[in-house]
């Protein structure tokens, strides 16, 4: 597939699905097939797949994800989008073929998925907007939340213009960290992935996967780089380090997309330090400088530790997954509307005093559930009716 091809159907927000993104993925973990959609010559829609993670826990488990339903073991499940991904979009052209484009492939998906004996397709992280068009398509496919995805929009004065405009108290707390990060002798440097900086970030990023649960080591990080160095992804990646005393203690690596700049992997030295602010200095105050002095406009953070981004100036935006089971239906649609609305519930709780961190496009999903009849009233006991009478003193 020519990447000026594939890449026409790729928007800005849509990194991960592009084609360097996904050829790198590919070579590192093996192929998958992707379903494509084509209008004589022209392709119109295209829709990754690839088989998930087993029935290991982690952000790809349908039970961590919907407890509340019973949902067949993710093993059973054909995925769809990019491998992995924790943001996805559909991939389709504008205009009067989109909806029968979308509706091919989600039906492609789901033979696809029969045809190998699984239990159904689930497309998860994906955009909200996306997934209620899509879950539109089908009368058994349902659109559930389960995830929110952080994003800063950058000013052109990076950090103290964002400071500015934060409340009094965040101003303040935010202040202190950045002064915090002085007294500990941090310094952080922008560095390109060459032969050096790519083995120092795998390293620093090993320990990470390997604190929160990932049994791979940094031979799989090794892999991951060099298969994204032949796809050339690499060239838009940058390693932001963290220096304590001049030593490498942390990274974050980034990814440059159109005028978005992605924070994809986070990794610490825990052998050899106890961390006191790193994650910070680097995903706050370093990358916001660092997108407004480059001309990006906006840093996207991803999942986890969302509480922490809001906090540091981060929107979120609803993210569900899309399920469509070979037979039957993950839930009734009451359900589902029951579901998301207690999930939009619990955000904006979460964000608290932040309401701004939740905004509009959170609306839509917030649909009250219709309220339970009533119980029926006992009837009135027959008989001649007793005169009461008030007295007034």
């Amino acid at each position: 597939m020519p990447p000026h091809v594939w890449d026409a159907l790729v928007g800005p927000d849509n990194f991960y699905q592009s084609h360097r993104w996904l050829r790198g993925v590919e070579l590192a973990s093996g192929p998958s097939p992707i379903l494509t959609a084509w209008d004589g010559n022209r392709m119109v829609g295209a829709l990754p797949t690839w088989p998930g993670e087993g029935d290991a826990p982690g952000l790809f488990s349908l039970p961590e994800m919907f407890p509340d339903f019973r949902i067949s073991r993710p093993s059973r499940y054909l995925w769809l989008g990019t491998r992995r991904s924790v943001y996805n979009e559909l991939m389709c052209v504008r205009g009067a073929i989109r909806t029968e484009v979308l509706r091919q492939l989600l039906h492609g998906a789901l033979a696809t998925a029969e045809q190998e004996g699984r239990a159904g397709v689930v497309l998860p992280y994906l955009a909200a907007d996306d997934a209620r068009e899509l879950a539109h398509l089908h009368p058994r496919a349902r659109a559930l939340l389960h995830d929110a995805d952080a994003n800063i929009d950058i000013p052109v004065g990076g950090v103290e213009e964002q400071l500015h405009r934060a409340t009094r108290r965040d101003r303040a707390r935010r202040r202190a960290e950045l002064r915090a990060q002085d007294r500990r002798g941090i310094t952080v440097t922008w560095l390109p992935l060459d032969a050096g900086a790519e083995s120092e970030a795998a390293r620093l990023v090993t320990q990470n996967r390997q604190r929160y649960g990932s049994s791979a080591g940094q031979e799989w990080m090794d892999r991951s780089f060099a298969a994204q160095e032949e796809s050339g992804v690499l060239d838009r990646a940058v390693g932001c380090f963290a220096l304590r005393y001049g030593r490498p203690l942390a990274v974050t690596v980034c990814y440059a997309h159109h005028d978005r700049l992605y924070a994809r992997y986070y990794g610490f030295d825990y052998e050899h330090a106890t961390p006191s602010g790193e994650y910070f200095a680097l995903n706050y105050g370093a990358l916001i400088d660092y997108a407004a002095a480059c001309g990006f406009r906006r840093c996207r953070l991803a999942v986890s530790a969302q509480q922490l981004k809001v906090r540091r100036g981060a929107r979120l935006s609803p993210l569900a997954a899309v399920v469509l089971p070979a037979e039957g239906e993950a839930c009734t649609q009451e359900a589902a509307d029951a579901h998301n609305h207690r999930t939009v519930s619990r955000w904006r709780e979460l964000c608290g005093s932040r309401p701004w961190a939740v905004g509009t496009e959170w609306d839509a999903w917030e649909t009250r559930p219709p309220e339970p009849p009533e119980p029926p009233r006992p009837p009135r006991p027959r008989g001649r009716r007793r005169r009461l009478s008030r007295t007034v003193g």
